[in-house]
């Protein structure tokens, strides 16, 4: 866990001399004193439409570690030391990591009763998306907030079609971003999450945070904060990003075996706020690319596949890469089976967890293409019931997950 003490001496300074906040605001991206004072000044905004009053301290939590500068007017504080040292690490979490738990120390020994944790662009950040994080906290006695962004049918698919359906299934909470990556905390949570972390010595990502909430038996919302600003898509480096996400969320399945496996079902999570209304997207999604390379990879992964995937499943990819662009859908419970055998394959350490993930990523622009396909011309809220019904899939599909988990060699089919 990381203590106070282990903070830098110049920082560990300004938080005794600031002595108390009622909210702390750790803002992890890279940002300079224009963006840190509109930031303050949304969350000035924020603090003003609380039930009760409030003082709060924004952290920038990962600045270069020679920078230092304090600003203590006013209700909104800001302290922009460094308050962890990097470290040359092979995977970078570590260090994002790292400043997390660097936050929630300063935060508890603030004694703050909630805490923001930003890692979006702070272009995005509005006071709605301040009052959303930490309104639930402090007026309704909620311990961890997860952020609803509105977006396009074609953003964000790793979460809609992989992550948020996947915790679904497993930890029966209908949470919409459960990999954030902003959140709100409750001070009392803090505790309980310092010390989860303390227990695992590899880093906890963002990933896997909201079910290291759920185990943990805390109480969680989720807030509609606005329009995120999607980074693009880094198409040569899919892989690599499959790796870094998926990583993580398949070890926290292993962690968590114990509770997900009595989980039946799913329930809706309260939820803040009202969606931001969107135009629909026009045009055509260009998917030749994605099913060429899905068929590249049907012809040169199906060993590796093999290892993990059944015959049965197999046979039906093999189907699918010889349809015509005009037909290549991929069924919803055929993509459920391929990520569970993945999970499953992760589980039983079938090959190297590296290799493992990244040969996922032409299944994975199958689904992009045939979803695409699929939603060329329909509406957002066309698109927002499809991906519903696939999240209905991995519910549907769960008792297939665990036969498998349980009894792998009892259960081939």
């Amino acid at each position: 866990m990381v203590e106070l003490e282990n903070i830098p001496q110049a920082a560990r300074e300004q938080i005794q001399r600031m002595g108390a906040a009622d909210v702390v605001i750790a803002i992890a991206a890279a940002s300079g004193p224009p963006e840190l004072e509109r930031v303050a000044a949304s969350v000035r905004d924020a603090l003003a439409t609380l039930a009760t009053q409030a003082q709060g301290v924004i952290l920038h939590a990962v600045p270069e570690f020679e920078s230092g500068v304090a600003d203590e007017s006013g209700a909104v504080r800001i302290l922009s030391y460094p308050l962890f040292k990097p470290e040359p690490a092979e995977d970078p979490l570590q260090n994002v990591s790292a400043a997390r738990q660097a936050a929630f120390a300063v935060a508890e020994k603030l004694g703050a009763r909630a805490c923001a944790w930003i890692a979006s662009d702070t272009g995005s950040v509005t006071p709605r998306w301040i009052h959303g994080l930490i309104q639930p906290v402090l007026d309704l006695d909620f311990d961890v907030v997860t952020p609803c962004y509105d977006h396009h049918k074609f953003e964000g698919l790793i979460n809609s079609s992989i992550i948020a359906p996947l915790t679904r299934a497993l930890y029966g909470k209908r949470i919409h971003h459960p990999m954030g990556p902003d959140f709100g905390f409750s001070g009392r949570s803090l505790e309980r999450l310092l010390a989860r972390a303390s227990a695992n010595r590899r880093a906890r990502t963002l990933v896997t945070l909201a079910g290291d909430a759920i185990s943990a038996g805390l109480e969680i919302c989720q807030s509609h904060v606005g329009v995120r600003a999607n980074p693009p898509t880094d198409w040569p480096n899919l892989s690599s990003l499959l790796a870094r996400i998926l990583g993580p969320l398949f070890i926290d399945m292993e962690q968590n075996a114990a509770f997900w496996q009595r989980i039946r079902g799913s329930e809706s999570v309260p939820e803040f706020g009202e969606p931001t209304p969107l135009s629909d997207e026009t045009g055509a999604v260009d998917v030749q690319h994605m099913i060429e390379s899905f068929q590249l990879g049907y012809g040169n992964l199906r060993e590796v596949w093999g290892i993990v995937l059944p015959p049965a499943t197999l046979f039906e990819l093999g189907k699918l890469a010889r349809l015509p662009a005009d037909r290549f859908r991929m069924p919803d419970d055929l993509w459920t089976r391929i990520v569970y055998d993945f999970a499953l394959g992760h589980h039983h350490s079938a090959i190297s967890p590296d290799h493992l993930l990244r040969a996922m990523t032409p299944l994975y622009l199958a689904w992009v293409a045939s979803y695409g396909l699929e939603m060329e011309t329909a509406s957002l809220e066309d698109a927002r019931q499809r991906l519903d019904r696939l999240a209905q899939a991995y519910e549907a599909g769960k008792p297939y997950l665990l036969s498998r988990w349980r009894w792998p060699d009892r259960f081939n089919p």
